[in-house]
């Protein structure tokens, strides 16, 4: 269960992906709680615009998306205000906090009231942590960092999971957190941006929030997954536990360092390179490098997820390119000598799984490039169903009347 910081739906939206090398643009309608894909654009933006994964023109970028606006809308006689967007930033921090509320007067039922003051009180300490953590780990001060996603990932009443604790009697409710961060600088250029088009923010989606939610209606729904994101200058690893994203963090391990030492040993263009990267007799030693290099850094991450408990069974993985290799490479490490209570066989999840979702541009959304903009629409969609729910009602209050 999740909400996203002040989303109000309109009738119809834009949904904006800013990419690295496209902008991705949908125009949705949302009708009877559910949400219709009426269409899709795409466009190329110019290598100075995005660089390493960060807005770089933004004059560029904002009369890019502004034109390719236009052409979304061409066959419509309206023209919508609200807009859900990503946020293109390396300097994405997420903070997961754990906290128990021992109920005074257990004997009686909790009611909303009761509700209000134990998400209250838990969002507060785990706010507290997020701010010792993000500077201790980011060098960030609390006045740099804009929270803009909060989660409340799962909630228990004496050791039993429930959706909505109201008009249970038990003690101790315990109460799993995700907070999602980025800097205010990043914040304040996305606003720009989208004041520039004249338009509204209704909400932004990080990327590592919105792919899990792609299997939420799946068999995979309560399965320990890891996501693995890596595209052109920005590797993601995402691990969801039982329906939950619990952890995710972006690592400095990038497909553009393989391509610079490739090119830098076999004066290739970066086209070039990509066509035959694939190849096994290609690239030999430069792919060995970069993929030991990989390894280590995947290793070392996991292995800190696993001390909580989670044996990963299950990877999906997202490509900005075609890197099969990368993929075989993965899902063939021995993962038994660094993890000895890892006994289970690794597997991959493919796109297909993914058989719950019926919109028009399905087809095509759900190709490589899209990925991110199909799981911004999948989880707009899942916001839309649970706007009743008490709990994200009180989290949307908590965060409107309370600054980071």
């Amino acid at each position: 269960m999740s909400f996203i910081n002040k989303l109000i739906p309109s009738k119809k939206v834009i949904i904006i992906d800013i990419g690295s090398y496209k902008v991705k643009l949908a125009l949705c309608e949302i009708k009877n709680r559910e949400i219709k894909v009426l269409n899709v654009e795409s466009t190329r933006q110019e290598p100075s615009d995005m660089i390493a994964w960060e807005v770089w023109d933004i004059f560029w970028v904002w009369e890019t998306i502004k034109k390719w606006i236009s052409k979304l809308l061409k066959w419509y006689n309206y023209n919508p205000k609200d807009v859900i967007i990503n946020i293109p930033t390396l300097n994405i921090v997420s903070s997961a906090d754990k906290i128990i509320y021992s109920r005074v007067n257990h004997e009686e039922e909790i009611d909303i009231k009761e509700l209000d003051k134990i998400i209250s009180k838990v969002e507060k300490k785990a706010l507290e942590k997020a701010k010792k953590d993000i500077s201790k780990n980011t060098g960030f001060f609390d006045v740099d960092m804009k929270l803009i996603t909060s989660s409340i990932t799962q909630v228990s009443i004496d050791c039993y999971r429930v959706t909505n604790p109201i008009w249970f009697t038990w003690k101790e409710v315990s109460i799993s957190t995700l907070n999602i961060f980025i800097p205010n600088s990043r914040y304040n250029l996305i606003h720009k941006i989208v004041n520039h088009i004249d338009k509204n923010i209704k909400s932004i989606l990080p990327s590592e929030f919105c792919i899990p939610k792609l299997f939420e209606k799946t068999n995979y729904a309560y399965s320990d997954i890891i996501f693995f994101d890596i595209w052109d200058t920005k590797t993601t690893i995402i691990i969801q536990k039982n329906w939950s994203i619990i952890w995710f963090n972006s690592t400095n391990i990038w497909i553009n360092d393989l391509i610079k030492n490739i090119k830098k040993n076999h004066n290739k263009t970066k086209l070039d390179i990509l066509e035959k990267i694939n190849d096994e007799n290609m690239y030999i030693d430069e792919k060995k490098e970069f993929l030991n290099v990989l390894k280590e850094s995947l290793i070392v991450q996991i292995s800190e997820i696993i001390k909580d408990g989670i044996i990963p069974s299950n990877f999906f993985f997202l490509w900005w390119w075609s890197n099969d290799f990368i993929k075989k490479y993965i899902l063939n490490i021995d993962y038994l000598s660094f993890w000895i209570n890892h006994t289970q066989k690794l597997s991959e999840i493919n796109i297909t799984e993914i058989k719950n979702i019926d919109f028009n541009w399905f087809e095509i959304l759900k190709q490589s490039p899209y990925i991110l903009l199909l799981s911004m629409i999948v989880t707009t969609n899942e916001i839309i169903n649970i706007q009743n729910n008490p709990i994200q009602d009180i989290l949307r209050n908590f965060i409107e009347k309370n600054e980071f």
